[in-house]
């Protein structure tokens, strides 16, 4: 009997027959939509079934449907539905041009091509995959699962490599169970795909134990949106206080996961960066941490996935954690134009920081993560060395933070002024090297519900969005308006306890670029919570060494202005010169 193994993948020569007969088999179909990928993978192996046979060119579709495929129960519904008789004479005639072997790798390969022109679903990209294989380190006496294993993207790697193990897959999605069932018939390795809700496992007489489970589940879904399996997510819901149905599903599927882990197993799972910060999910980690279930967490680079610009994280799942350890791998990758990837180097370089602490890798204990909100971002704790004289927390010296106006394009067009008024408009862009612009968008009007969103001279103004952020302090003239924008954080300070510029002063400084980034979160749009912002830690001198450092740093504002000034009319003159000398 014919399996696909790792010598015959690697086969270099076998390589451009894959990609020809993958483009001919598509093109033998009439429609192409949605349903591509499967079709595609499903005649490739139909013609790998009848490829064995004698003559087969001279299988009938009525022939074709006859043949027992191990995919299916009822073979001939699936294929009538995806396979018109009509297409299958001209599928059938390229048993002539290719053997067996090209067949079976098309059906075995495609569905994993990154940036395939048919792709209808989506699949674990085979970086996470590689590194999912080296942190798990399955060995023959293994129970593996994969939970929501999609088309199989990570059991058919670790069966490739260690066939004598149990495999165990469960996938909801129709299409990516039969493109699983037909991958994994093609390995010689013991391997059961089964079609349900991942949840209703534990509904199961005997729930059963895995010693490795790996789950890459859907991204932003909302627990009200996970099925009919409510009797375990309104279980969770009472286990932990603030856990509601809009809330995001990673921890469930996370709980799920070490549920169905054994005593000495370890588990991956693939979630969303926001859940391992932010304040809706505090709950959940609290309980993972504290009940020793996290080992580590890997943010993993941008773009790894093809089909999402969503940031991830690795989460590595074992019992009697003592710590976790928290991996910055988010620029350890080869940069690509659609997706970027892991070499084997870079595989390497993570495994290692997984041992010992180095620019990109701590371990954190308990009693820190305590102190942090349970937050699981490394970024939060790099700054954790760097210590104050008299430091307090920001929001001891701050009288209110708010979010500027959250108007629209069309609700700002309707009170923008093309005349001069004693009313403007604050955007992100008229911030450039941390001074207002002086010509900010004039207003006739600012509507009653947005005059809580104008500026008091002083105010501190931060970016919300995009590192490294912008910092300004207002001054609004005497009988004058600035509303600002919804991107920019409002900061009234208490200047009887800080001075507004020598605070801008410090967050523009090393040590203090180092605290905002330490509570930096996201890798797409890297973003401050307001939360985060009120616990950072700052340094309050006496409000006379405060003064010194605000004057010195008035006065090298006052030189920018001077500079620039002195810039503005050099352009000038240089915009002048032709019309001057061809005037004389």
């Amino acid at each position: 009997m014919f399996f696909i193994n790792r010598d015959l993948l690697n086969k270099k020569e076998l390589i451009p027959k894959v990609e020809q007969a993958t483009l001919d088999i598509g093109s033998c179909f009439f429609v192409q939509d949605s349903d591509s990928t499967v079709r595609v993978v499903l005649a490739s192996y139909l013609l790998f079934e009848v490829s064995t046979m004698n003559n087969p060119t001279k299988i009938s579709y009525k022939e074709m449907l006859s043949i027992s495929c191990r995919f299916t129960e009822d073979a001939s519904v699936v294929i009538t539905s995806l396979v018109l008789e009509e297409e299958w004479s001209r599928l059938v005639a390229l048993t002539e041009k290719y053997t067996y072997e090209v067949f079976a790798l098309v059906s075995f390969v495609f569905p994993m091509i990154q940036g395939n022109k048919y792709k209808g679903m989506e699949s674990t990209p085979l970086s996470i995959t590689k590194l999912a294989q080296r942190i798990l380190q399955i060995t023959p006496s293994d129970r593996f699962a994969d939970i929501c294993c999609g088309v199989a993207s990570c059991i058919t790697e670790c069966a490739l490599d260690e066939p004598k193990a149990n495999y165990y897959g469960i996938e909801i999605n129709t299409s990516n169970k039969l493109i699983a069932d037909i991958r994994t018939s093609l390995i010689d390795a013991e391997i059961k795909i089964v079609l349900q809700n991942a949840f209703s496992l534990l509904k199961q007489p005997e729930t059963i134990k895995f010693d490795k489970i790996f789950s890459n589940y859907p991204f932003k879904i909302r627990l009200r949106n996970l099925g009919s399996e409510d009797e375990y997510i309104n279980r969770l819901i009472d286990k932990y206080q603030g856990l509601g149905k809009a809330t995001s599903s990673d921890w469930a599927f996370n709980a799920l996961v070490c549920e169905l882990l054994s005593n000495e197993g370890k588990a991956i799972g693939i979630m969303t960066n926001g859940s391992t910060w932010n304040s809706i999910d505090t709950p959940m980690r609290k309980q993972f941490v504290e009940e020793g279930l996290i080992e580590c967490v890997i943010a993993l680079p941008p773009k790894i996935f093809e089909f999402t610009a969503i940031s991830t994280s690795l989460v590595v799942f074992s019992k009697g954690n003592k710590s976790v350890r928290i991996v910055d791998a988010s620029k350890l990758c080869q940069q690509g134009r659609r997706y970027n990837e892991f070499s084997d180097d870079d595989v390497n370089t993570i495994v290692s920081a997984l041992r010992k602490d180095c620019e990109y890798s701590k371990a954190i204990s308990v009693d820190e993560l305590r102190t942090n909100d349970y937050t699981l971002s490394l970024s939060r704790y790099l700054s954790s060395n760097i210590q104050f004289d008299n430091a307090v927390p920001f929001e001891s010296v701050i009288k209110s933070i708010s979010r500027g106006a959250p108007c629209n394009a069309r609700q700002l067009d309707e009170m923008a002024s093309e005349n001069a008024t004693k009313m403007q408009y604050l955007m992100l862009s008229n911030i450039q090297n941390g001074i207002i612009e002086d010509t900010l968008p004039y207003l006739s009007h600012i509507d009653e519900k947005y005059k809580k969103y104008c500026l008091k001279d002083n105010d501190l103004i931060l970016s919300k969005n995009g590192y490294p952020y912008k910092l300004a302090v207002a001054k609004v003239p005497e009988g004058h308006e600035i509303l600002a924008n919804g991107n920019l954080y409002i900061i009234e300070l208490d200047q009887e306890k800080i001075d507004p510029y020598y605070l801008k002063a410090f967050f523009e400084s090393e040590q203090g670029i180092a605290v905002l980034k330490s509570i930096t979160v996201g890798a797409t749009v890297p973003n401050i919570g307001v939360d985060s912002l009120k616990k950072v830690i700052i340094p309050v001198p006496p409000l006379a060494q405060q003064k010194r450092i605000s004057e010195q740093y008035q006065m090298t504002l006052d030189e920018i202005a001077i500079h620039k000034l002195k810039l503005e009319k050099a352009f000038s003159k240089l915009h002048h010169i032709f019309d001057n000398e061809s005037e004389g």
